[in-house]
């Protein structure tokens, strides 16, 4: 399910430059703002895509980010709930995916992580999940997610 996603004129060429060099079709790109001021491109592809997007030893990713100048992401795609939620968090091990419906009705998932992956999970200053929640809202009906370690 995509949620009507709008590109505009910037990540409609840094798709079709992707989809350029790597032979792949994107899905959908969002770029985040990193900490420091520097931005991180995430393409998402199908999950057939993913070798042909990375290329062999990731050579269209090494081109990508020297002719942008910017860090590339590639995460895979999948209409199956919990593998999206793996291929997000990825390398993180999820152990449980859990839906809540909130008494607003929205909806919720609650990831359980080992307690040595949740920083993994989470990610520096929280970009990991941040992602997983831009994405998970522009490809599924969930609203949000949170993680939730396994004691």
């Amino acid at each position: 399910m995509t949620r009507g996603i709008k590109f505009d004129k910037r990540t409609m060429e840094l798709i079709q430059l992707f989809d350029t060099i790597t032979g792949a079709t994107t899905l959908d790109c969002v770029v985040f703002e990193e900490d420091d001021g520097s931005e991180r491109i995430c393409y998402m592809v199908n999950r057939k895509d993913l070798g042909k997007a990375i290329g062999k030893n990731g050579i269209n990713v090494k081109k990508l980010r020297e002719k942008l100048g910017k860090k590339i992401e590639v995460i895979a795609y999948s209409k199956e709930l919990n593998k999206f939620i793996r291929y997000l968090l990825y390398p993180a091990k999820i152990e449980r995916v859990e839906e809540q419906q909130r008494t607003d009705d929205k909806k919720v998932l609650i990831i359980t992580v080992r307690p040595k992956d949740k920083g993994i999970a989470i990610g520096k200053n929280g970009r990991n999940i941040k992602k997983a929640n831009v994405f998970i809202q522009r490809h599924t009906d969930v609203d949000s997610m949170v993680i939730n370690m396994n004691e």
